[in-house]
């Protein structure tokens, strides 16, 4: 696999993650991306052994939703993430990757004023930590967790808290501004997560390998290297189609095909690049 490629362990079959770091490292990807659960159960030390044993690299640590709707929410949602955030520098996580919170019937922008200003000590905590946070664009089925649906509002929010985006495709390509809005979140993408759509599919969570689908990934992908990015990719497939495959051999093909797609956006890079 390309040397960008991590995998997220979303993708696998429920399991400890010793199991999960063995079946990544076989895979051949050079990172991990490991969720908040699974490393809290197995604790920060042991599973720091773990990853130098088996050579790989945390591409992001999976929080999931933060919390900012009330005073109350908020206080939670500091402490939870403040955990997070120790675990990812004890880990040696490169980012962490989160949505909002629902924003429990508050106007967008007063969501999205409380939203910063409730994160903002984690922000500050992260920052001196060393760990990006990664604000993420989900689907509306998904309005409980996030109010961040579109690539350019996950910027605009994260611009207010004062942290990163992490680009999922899978959330985000149709947007009718993908392009600009990738050009615009260059400087603060952390992460860039993977996966495709088949039209017509509607069997949730609805992923596919990318290539198989609609996203054209051949187009985004050396967009968003041209931004300058050079971060991980981390391929985060879920749902039936990986299922029925098998996830090992789904996610070798989605090696296979994102390698042959950053190899070519590289080579195409390079003679785009001017003489000095």
């Amino acid at each position: 696999m390309h040397s960008s490629l991590s995998i997220n362990t979303l993708c696998l079959d429920l399991g400890p993650l010793d199991l999960h770091v063995s079946q990544v490292a076989r895979l051949g990807a050079t990172a991990i991306s490991p969720t908040l659960e699974q490393v809290a159960k197995v604790g920060a030390a042991a599973c720091t052994k773990l990853l130098r044993g088996s050579g790989l690299e945390v591409a992001t640590l999976t929080h999931r939703a933060f919390a900012y709707s009330t005073p109350q929410h908020g206080i939670a949602g500091r402490e939870r993430l403040n955990r997070t955030i120790d675990f990812a520098e004890a880990i040696g996580a490169k980012s962490i990757t989160l949505t909002t919170g629902g924003r429990d019937g508050l106007r967008w922008t007063v969501a999205a004023e409380r939203f910063a200003t409730e994160i903002a000590p984690c922000a500050t905590r992260a920052r001196a930590a060393g760990v990006a946070l990664s604000l993420e664009p989900t689907s509306h089925l998904y309005a409980d967790a996030s109010i961040a649906h579109r690539l350019a509002d996950a910027l605009k929010l994260a611009r207010l808290a004062g942290i990163d985006v992490g680009i999922d495709l899978f959330a985000c390509w149709t947007d009718s501004d993908i392009e600009d809005a990738i050009i615009a979140t260059g400087p603060n993408i952390a992460l860039v997560q993977v996966s495709d759509y088949v039209l017509g599919d509607r069997r949730l969570p609805c992923r596919a390998v990318p290539g198989d689908g609609a996203v054209p990934l051949n187009r985004l992908i050396p967009r968003i290297l041209r931004t300058g990015y050079s971060g991980y990719f981390d391929i985060e497939i879920i749902g039936p189609r990986l299922e029925s495959e098998g996830a090992e051999a789904g996610l070798r093909r989605a090696g296979t095909r994102l390698t042959e797609m950053l190899t070519k956006a590289a080579q195409e890079g390079e003679r785009l690049r001017p003489s000095l």
